[in-house]
């Protein structure tokens, strides 16, 4: 009998050891394509929907950069709401020196990073799942 009940213990601190940690999802933008901006608003509401523990870093650069501008973005309401759920987005201080952006510019709760590029290689290298976004 205490062969069995070891086993099962055992079992479970396995069990345990092997637990999976929520995911995290790197979400490469740089387009302007609105259709683009609407996919990537569902398809991070599915996420958040299936995976709710799931942490999503947006990273934005080039003309995604209209993704986060508060007078280009289309859905900044909507983004507004994802942003409460663990969902970051992240723009590009590059770019923004290249398009003369300010930091007023930008949705407030946007954040940036000298380089996107820089930023989505660390995350990779970090863990983080890449996602392409775009058609």
């Amino acid at each position: 009998m205490k062969p069995v009940i070891s086993l099962i213990l055992l079992l479970i601190l396995v069990g345990e050891g092997n637990a999976q940690e929520a995911p995290k999802i790197v979400m490469h933008l740089q387009t302007a394509d609105t259709l683009v901006h609407k996919s990537l608003v569902n398809q991070i509401t599915n996420m958040k929907k299936e995976i709710p523990d799931a942490q999503v870093a947006v990273v934005c650069h080039g003309p995604g950069m209209d993704f986060l501008l508060k007078n280009k973005s289309y859905y900044v309401n909507k983004i507004n709401a994802l942003k409460l759920s663990d969902v970051s987005f992240i723009g590009c201080q590059f770019t923004m020196k290249q398009k003369n952006i300010k930091p007023e510019d930008l949705v407030p709760f946007a954040q940036t990073v000298p380089y996107a590029m820089v930023d989505i290689v660390k995350k990779q290298q970090a863990g983080w799942i890449y996602v392409k976004l775009g058609f």
